[in-house]
Protein backbone atom coordinates (compact mmCIF):
# COMPACT_ATOMS: atom_id res chain seq x y z
CA UNK A 1 0.00 0.00 0.00
CA UNK A 2 2.87 2.34 0.83
CA UNK A 3 4.35 2.41 -2.73
CA UNK A 4 0.90 3.09 -4.14
CA UNK A 5 0.30 5.95 -1.74
CA UNK A 6 3.73 7.42 -2.64
CA UNK A 7 3.02 7.19 -6.35
CA UNK A 8 -0.32 8.76 -5.81
CA UNK A 9 1.29 11.54 -3.82
CA UNK A 10 3.86 12.16 -6.55
CA UNK A 11 1.11 12.24 -9.14
CA UNK A 12 -0.94 14.72 -7.09
CA UNK A 13 2.06 16.96 -6.53
CA UNK A 14 2.84 16.89 -10.27
CA UNK A 15 -0.73 17.80 -11.12
CA UNK A 16 -0.71 20.64 -8.59
CA UNK A 17 2.58 21.95 -9.96
CA UNK A 18 1.26 21.78 -13.52
CA UNK A 19 -1.95 23.52 -12.53
CA UNK A 20 -0.05 26.20 -10.68
CA UNK A 21 2.28 26.71 -13.63
CA UNK A 22 -0.66 26.97 -16.00
CA UNK A 23 -2.47 29.43 -13.76
CA UNK A 24 0.57 31.64 -13.13
CA UNK A 25 1.33 32.53 -16.77
CA UNK A 26 -2.10 33.94 -17.80
CA UNK A 27 -2.42 36.16 -14.70
CA UNK A 28 0.98 37.65 -15.52
CA UNK A 29 -0.17 38.45 -19.04
CA UNK A 30 -3.55 39.57 -17.75
CA UNK A 31 -1.88 41.84 -15.20
CA UNK A 32 0.28 43.45 -17.89
CA UNK A 33 -2.74 44.07 -20.06
CA UNK A 34 -4.62 45.55 -17.12
CA UNK A 35 -1.77 47.92 -16.31
CA UNK A 36 -1.56 48.99 -19.96
CA UNK A 37 -5.31 49.60 -20.07
CA UNK A 38 -5.16 51.52 -16.79
CA UNK A 39 -2.29 53.68 -18.06
CA UNK A 40 -4.12 54.41 -21.31
CA UNK A 41 -7.22 55.39 -19.34
CA UNK A 42 -5.20 57.62 -17.03
CA UNK A 43 -3.39 59.43 -19.85
CA UNK A 44 -6.33 59.76 -22.24
CA UNK A 45 -8.14 63.10 -21.97
CA UNK A 46 -11.70 63.77 -22.94
CA UNK A 47 -12.19 65.88 -26.07
CA UNK A 48 -11.51 69.57 -25.53
CA UNK A 49 -14.55 71.75 -24.91
CA UNK A 50 -14.85 74.31 -27.69
CA UNK A 51 -15.97 77.76 -26.58
CA UNK A 52 -16.45 81.23 -27.98
CA UNK A 53 -15.92 84.18 -25.64
CA UNK A 54 -17.40 87.62 -26.31
CA UNK A 55 -16.36 91.09 -25.17
CA UNK A 56 -15.40 94.59 -26.22
CA UNK A 57 -11.88 95.72 -27.09
CA UNK A 58 -11.09 96.90 -23.56
CA UNK A 59 -7.77 95.96 -22.00
CA UNK A 60 -9.33 96.21 -18.54
CA UNK A 61 -11.86 93.58 -19.62
CA UNK A 62 -9.69 91.31 -21.74
CA UNK A 63 -6.20 91.32 -20.21
CA UNK A 64 -6.64 88.12 -18.12
CA UNK A 65 -7.98 86.37 -21.23
CA UNK A 66 -5.11 87.63 -23.38
CA UNK A 67 -2.62 86.41 -20.78
CA UNK A 68 -4.44 83.07 -20.68
CA UNK A 69 -4.17 82.74 -24.47
CA UNK A 70 -0.47 83.54 -24.41
CA UNK A 71 0.31 81.26 -21.45
CA UNK A 72 -1.82 78.33 -22.64
CA UNK A 73 -4.22 78.38 -19.69
CA UNK A 74 -7.22 77.48 -21.86
CA UNK A 75 -5.41 74.35 -23.07
CA UNK A 76 -4.40 73.51 -19.49
CA UNK A 77 -8.10 73.49 -18.62
CA UNK A 78 -8.90 71.32 -21.65
CA UNK A 79 -10.67 74.17 -23.43
CA UNK A 80 -10.27 75.20 -27.05
CA UNK A 81 -10.96 78.92 -27.41
CA UNK A 82 -12.34 78.94 -30.93
CA UNK A 83 -12.94 82.66 -31.09
CA UNK A 84 -12.75 85.83 -29.03
CA UNK A 85 -15.57 87.89 -30.51
CA UNK A 86 -15.01 91.61 -30.07
CA UNK A 87 -17.86 94.04 -30.68
CA UNK A 88 -20.38 96.37 -29.09
CA UNK A 89 -21.37 95.15 -25.64
CA UNK A 90 -25.04 96.04 -26.09
CA UNK A 91 -25.21 94.02 -29.31
CA UNK A 92 -23.32 91.09 -27.79
CA UNK A 93 -25.60 91.13 -24.75
CA UNK A 94 -28.60 90.67 -27.03
CA UNK A 95 -26.82 87.84 -28.85
CA UNK A 96 -26.11 86.10 -25.55
CA UNK A 97 -29.72 86.55 -24.45
CA UNK A 98 -30.68 84.87 -27.76
CA UNK A 99 -28.25 82.02 -26.91
CA UNK A 100 -25.99 82.68 -29.87
CA UNK A 101 -23.16 82.77 -27.31
CA UNK A 102 -22.81 81.19 -23.87
CA UNK A 103 -19.83 83.03 -22.37
CA UNK A 104 -19.13 86.74 -22.21
CA UNK A 105 -16.98 89.39 -20.57
CA UNK A 106 -19.28 92.19 -19.43
CA UNK A 107 -19.49 95.30 -17.28
CA UNK A 108 -21.81 95.27 -14.28
CA UNK A 109 -24.80 97.04 -15.83
CA UNK A 110 -25.42 94.29 -18.40
CA UNK A 111 -26.34 91.70 -15.78
CA UNK A 112 -29.26 93.56 -14.15
CA UNK A 113 -30.43 94.82 -17.55
CA UNK A 114 -30.53 91.23 -18.86
CA UNK A 115 -32.11 89.75 -15.72
CA UNK A 116 -34.79 92.41 -15.53
CA UNK A 117 -35.56 91.62 -19.18
CA UNK A 118 -36.08 87.95 -18.26
CA UNK A 119 -32.66 86.63 -19.30
CA UNK A 120 -30.92 84.87 -16.39
CA UNK A 121 -27.37 86.18 -16.77
CA UNK A 122 -25.02 85.12 -13.99
CA UNK A 123 -21.59 86.38 -12.97
CA UNK A 124 -19.22 83.50 -12.16
CA UNK A 125 -15.98 85.46 -11.65
CA UNK A 126 -14.98 89.10 -11.27
CA UNK A 127 -12.20 90.54 -13.39
CA UNK A 128 -11.78 94.18 -12.39
CA UNK A 129 -12.56 95.50 -8.90
CA UNK A 130 -12.94 99.19 -9.64
CA UNK A 131 -14.59 101.31 -12.28
CA UNK A 132 -12.12 102.14 -14.99
CA UNK A 133 -13.67 104.56 -17.47
CA UNK A 134 -12.17 107.96 -18.15
CA UNK A 135 -13.76 111.13 -19.48
CA UNK A 136 -11.41 112.62 -22.07
CA UNK A 137 -11.87 115.95 -23.83
CA UNK A 138 -10.28 116.98 -27.13
CA UNK A 139 -7.18 119.10 -26.67
CA UNK A 140 -8.57 122.17 -28.47
CA UNK A 141 -11.03 122.70 -25.56
CA UNK A 142 -8.44 122.66 -22.78
CA UNK A 143 -8.89 126.35 -21.97
CA UNK A 144 -12.69 126.21 -21.82
CA UNK A 145 -13.57 122.74 -20.50
CA UNK A 146 -11.98 122.33 -17.08
CA UNK A 147 -14.78 120.53 -15.25
CA UNK A 148 -17.61 118.19 -16.24
CA UNK A 149 -20.15 120.98 -15.94
CA UNK A 150 -18.31 122.75 -18.77
CA UNK A 151 -19.50 120.02 -21.16
CA UNK A 152 -22.91 121.69 -21.39
CA UNK A 153 -23.87 121.84 -25.08
CA UNK A 154 -21.03 119.51 -26.08
CA UNK A 155 -21.05 116.18 -27.95
CA UNK A 156 -19.92 113.12 -26.00
CA UNK A 157 -18.94 109.84 -27.69
CA UNK A 158 -19.74 106.43 -26.23
CA UNK A 159 -20.23 102.91 -27.61
CA UNK A 160 -23.94 102.00 -27.79
CA UNK A 161 -27.15 102.64 -25.80
CA UNK A 162 -27.31 100.43 -22.72
CA UNK A 163 -23.57 99.79 -22.73
CA UNK A 164 -21.29 100.53 -19.78
CA UNK A 165 -19.88 103.65 -21.49
CA UNK A 166 -23.43 104.95 -21.76
CA UNK A 167 -24.06 104.12 -18.10
CA UNK A 168 -20.96 105.76 -16.66
CA UNK A 169 -21.29 108.72 -19.04
CA UNK A 170 -24.73 109.34 -17.57
CA UNK A 171 -23.30 109.11 -14.06
CA UNK A 172 -20.53 111.63 -14.80
CA UNK A 173 -22.93 114.19 -16.26
CA UNK A 174 -25.72 113.77 -13.72
CA UNK A 175 -23.30 113.96 -10.81
CA UNK A 176 -22.05 117.26 -12.22
CA UNK A 177 -25.62 118.58 -12.38
CA UNK A 178 -26.17 118.11 -16.11
CA UNK A 179 -29.11 116.37 -17.78
CA UNK A 180 -27.64 113.95 -20.37
CA UNK A 181 -30.79 114.24 -22.50
CA UNK A 182 -30.96 118.03 -22.53
CA UNK A 183 -27.59 119.51 -21.64
CA UNK A 184 -25.33 117.43 -23.90
CA UNK A 185 -25.57 115.25 -26.98
CA UNK A 186 -24.53 111.62 -26.70
CA UNK A 187 -23.09 110.21 -29.94
CA UNK A 188 -22.95 106.44 -30.43
CA UNK A 189 -19.58 105.43 -31.91
CA UNK A 190 -19.98 101.64 -31.85
CA UNK A 191 -17.38 99.10 -30.83
CA UNK A 192 -14.39 100.09 -32.99
CA UNK A 193 -11.68 101.75 -30.91
CA UNK A 194 -10.20 103.56 -33.92
CA UNK A 195 -13.52 105.34 -34.42
CA UNK A 196 -13.25 106.84 -30.92
CA UNK A 197 -9.78 108.15 -31.72
CA UNK A 198 -10.71 109.70 -35.05
CA UNK A 199 -14.01 111.10 -33.75
CA UNK A 200 -12.15 113.00 -31.03
CA UNK A 201 -9.29 113.96 -33.31
CA UNK A 202 -11.59 115.33 -36.03
CA UNK A 203 -13.91 117.19 -33.66
CA UNK A 204 -16.89 115.01 -34.48
CA UNK A 205 -17.23 114.70 -30.70
CA UNK A 206 -15.90 116.98 -27.97
CA UNK A 207 -15.32 114.26 -25.39
CA UNK A 208 -15.34 110.48 -25.10
CA UNK A 209 -16.11 108.01 -22.34
CA UNK A 210 -12.85 106.16 -22.71
CA UNK A 211 -11.04 102.98 -21.70
CA UNK A 212 -7.74 101.31 -22.58
CA UNK A 213 -6.13 101.10 -25.05
CA UNK A 214 -7.95 104.18 -26.38
CA UNK A 215 -7.02 106.35 -23.41
CA UNK A 216 -3.23 106.10 -23.57
CA UNK A 217 -3.16 106.44 -27.35
CA UNK A 218 -5.23 109.64 -27.22
CA UNK A 219 -3.11 111.08 -24.40
CA UNK A 220 0.21 110.12 -26.00
CA UNK A 221 -0.73 111.73 -29.32
CA UNK A 222 -2.07 114.83 -27.53
CA UNK A 223 -5.46 114.33 -29.12
CA UNK A 224 -7.18 114.72 -25.74
CA UNK A 225 -6.71 115.20 -22.00
CA UNK A 226 -8.17 113.75 -18.81
CA UNK A 227 -11.21 115.41 -17.34
CA UNK A 228 -11.82 112.35 -15.13
CA UNK A 229 -9.37 109.52 -14.48
CA UNK A 230 -10.87 107.03 -12.03
CA UNK A 231 -7.40 105.60 -11.34
CA UNK A 232 -6.16 108.96 -10.04
CA UNK A 233 -6.10 109.28 -6.24
CA UNK A 234 -9.48 110.23 -4.81
CA UNK A 235 -11.39 110.27 -8.09
CA UNK A 236 -12.95 106.83 -7.75
CA UNK A 237 -14.35 107.80 -4.35
CA UNK A 238 -15.54 111.15 -5.70
CA UNK A 239 -17.35 109.83 -8.77
CA UNK A 240 -18.30 106.28 -7.76
CA UNK A 241 -18.73 106.70 -4.01
CA UNK A 242 -16.41 103.88 -3.00
CA UNK A 243 -12.88 102.60 -3.48
CA UNK A 244 -14.22 99.26 -4.73
CA UNK A 245 -16.77 98.43 -7.41
CA UNK A 246 -17.83 95.18 -9.09
CA UNK A 247 -17.00 96.54 -12.51
CA UNK A 248 -16.12 93.70 -14.93
CA UNK A 249 -17.00 90.03 -14.97
CA UNK A 250 -17.05 86.63 -16.64
CA UNK A 251 -20.73 85.99 -17.32
CA UNK A 252 -22.84 83.09 -18.52
CA UNK A 253 -26.52 82.11 -18.24
CA UNK A 254 -28.18 79.92 -15.63
CA UNK A 255 -29.09 77.26 -18.22
CA UNK A 256 -25.42 76.95 -19.19
CA UNK A 257 -24.40 76.64 -15.54
CA UNK A 258 -26.95 73.89 -14.99
CA UNK A 259 -25.88 71.96 -18.10
CA UNK A 260 -22.09 72.47 -17.91
CA UNK A 261 -20.95 73.11 -14.33
CA UNK A 262 -17.55 71.51 -14.88
CA UNK A 263 -16.86 73.67 -17.92
CA UNK A 264 -17.95 76.74 -15.95
CA UNK A 265 -15.45 75.82 -13.23
CA UNK A 266 -12.66 75.48 -15.79
CA UNK A 267 -13.60 78.77 -17.48
CA UNK A 268 -13.27 80.42 -14.07
CA UNK A 269 -9.94 78.69 -13.52
CA UNK A 270 -8.64 80.22 -16.77
CA UNK A 271 -9.52 83.73 -15.58
CA UNK A 272 -8.09 83.12 -12.11
CA UNK A 273 -4.79 81.96 -13.60
CA UNK A 274 -4.67 85.03 -15.83
CA UNK A 275 -5.44 87.31 -12.89
CA UNK A 276 -2.78 85.64 -10.74
CA UNK A 277 -0.18 86.22 -13.47
CA UNK A 278 -1.15 89.90 -13.76
CA UNK A 279 -0.99 90.45 -10.01
CA UNK A 280 2.38 88.76 -9.61
CA UNK A 281 4.22 90.26 -12.59
CA UNK A 282 5.35 93.71 -13.70
CA UNK A 283 3.61 95.61 -16.47
CA UNK A 284 6.71 95.06 -18.63
CA UNK A 285 6.60 91.28 -18.09
CA UNK A 286 2.87 91.19 -18.87
CA UNK A 287 3.49 93.19 -22.04
CA UNK A 288 6.20 90.78 -23.15
CA UNK A 289 3.80 87.89 -22.59
CA UNK A 290 0.81 89.20 -24.52
CA UNK A 291 2.87 90.70 -27.34
CA UNK A 292 4.80 87.46 -27.66
CA UNK A 293 1.71 85.61 -28.87
CA UNK A 294 0.22 86.41 -32.28
CA UNK A 295 -3.39 86.01 -31.14
CA UNK A 296 -3.17 88.08 -27.96
CA UNK A 297 -0.95 90.70 -29.62
CA UNK A 298 -3.66 91.39 -32.22
CA UNK A 299 -5.61 93.52 -29.72
CA UNK A 300 -2.68 95.93 -29.53
CA UNK A 301 -2.11 96.23 -33.26
CA UNK A 302 -0.52 99.55 -34.16
CA UNK A 303 0.63 100.27 -30.59
CA UNK A 304 4.30 100.17 -29.70
CA UNK A 305 5.62 98.16 -26.78
CA UNK A 306 6.24 101.15 -24.52
CA UNK A 307 2.65 102.35 -24.93
CA UNK A 308 1.23 98.88 -24.14
CA UNK A 309 3.42 98.73 -21.02
CA UNK A 310 2.22 102.18 -19.99
CA UNK A 311 -1.46 101.35 -20.36
CA UNK A 312 -1.11 98.05 -18.47
CA UNK A 313 0.70 99.88 -15.67
CA UNK A 314 -2.17 102.38 -15.58
CA UNK A 315 -4.85 99.72 -14.99
CA UNK A 316 -2.91 96.96 -13.21
CA UNK A 317 -4.06 97.85 -9.70
CA UNK A 318 -7.71 97.19 -10.51
CA UNK A 319 -7.38 93.44 -11.09
CA UNK A 320 -8.46 91.11 -8.29
CA UNK A 321 -8.26 87.35 -7.80
CA UNK A 322 -11.65 86.46 -9.30
CA UNK A 323 -13.80 86.54 -6.18
CA UNK A 324 -17.07 88.48 -6.42
CA UNK A 325 -17.29 91.40 -3.99
CA UNK A 326 -20.54 91.96 -2.10
CA UNK A 327 -19.65 95.55 -1.25
CA UNK A 328 -18.58 96.09 -4.87
CA UNK A 329 -21.98 94.80 -5.99
CA UNK A 330 -23.74 97.12 -3.54
CA UNK A 331 -21.79 100.10 -4.91
CA UNK A 332 -22.70 99.31 -8.51
CA UNK A 333 -26.33 98.52 -7.72
CA UNK A 334 -26.72 101.83 -5.87
CA UNK A 335 -25.28 103.76 -8.82
CA UNK A 336 -27.53 101.91 -11.27
CA UNK A 337 -30.62 102.74 -9.21
CA UNK A 338 -29.68 106.29 -8.19
CA UNK A 339 -28.98 107.30 -11.78
CA UNK A 340 -31.84 105.27 -13.26
CA UNK A 341 -29.61 103.07 -15.38
CA UNK A 342 -31.88 100.08 -14.65
CA UNK A 343 -35.59 99.77 -13.95
CA UNK A 344 -35.19 98.02 -10.60
CA UNK A 345 -32.84 96.20 -8.25
CA UNK A 346 -31.57 92.64 -8.27
CA UNK A 347 -30.00 90.80 -5.34
CA UNK A 348 -26.41 89.65 -4.99
CA UNK A 349 -27.64 86.05 -5.20
CA UNK A 350 -29.39 86.81 -8.48
CA UNK A 351 -26.29 88.61 -9.73
CA UNK A 352 -23.61 86.01 -9.03
CA UNK A 353 -22.92 82.32 -8.51
CA UNK A 354 -19.82 82.28 -6.32
CA UNK A 355 -19.42 78.49 -6.34
CA UNK A 356 -16.22 78.57 -8.38
CA UNK A 357 -14.55 81.94 -7.73
CA UNK A 358 -15.81 82.61 -4.21
CA UNK A 359 -17.39 85.66 -2.60
CA UNK A 360 -15.42 88.40 -0.88
CA UNK A 361 -16.25 91.51 1.18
Amino acid sequence: MRPLRSAALVLILALVATACGASQTPPAASSTAAVAASTATATAKPPMDKVTLTGINSTELNLPTLVAIAKGYFVEENIELQDLVIGSSGTLRQAMIAKQYDWGLYAFVHVPIARLAGAPFKVIASIHNQEFFALIVRTQLKDTVKAVKDLRGKKIGYTTPGAATWAIGNVFLKKAGLDPEKDAEFISLGGDNSVFYTALQSGRVDAIVSFEPITQRVLTDNVGYFLIDLYAPGQHMEWVGSDKAAALHLVTREDVLAAKPDLAKRMVNVQKKGLAFIRSNTAAAITDTVLGNTTSAAQFQGLDKSLVTKLIEHIKGGFGDGCVSRSGFDTEMKIALDYKLVTGPITFEQFADTTFAGACP
